[in-house]
């Protein structure tokens, strides 16, 4: 399922939180959950949820539409 977010020049964009996100050496950084999800072979891993993730074309889909790092 689409989730209706996006990367575009590293920021992650959507409905929540727009652009308050980004992506460096492969960790997602943002206001809340700061460096505890990464990215690897285009899926997502961190604490919550963890693989259930994944990017495709820029693009995030995953189960739902509520992304783990938004949720403290």
């Amino acid at each position: 399922m689409y989730t209706g977010y996006y990367f575009h020049n590293n920021y992650i964009y959507g409905p929540v939180m727009s652009g308050q996100f980004y992506i460096q050496n492969g960790y997602i950084y943002g206001p809340i959950n700061s460096g505890r999800y990464y990215i690897q072979n285009g899926y997502i891993y961190g604490p919550k949820e963890s693989g259930k993730f994944y990017i495709q074309n820029n693009y995030i889909y995953g189960p739902n539409k509520n992304l783990p790092w938004l949720s403290e």
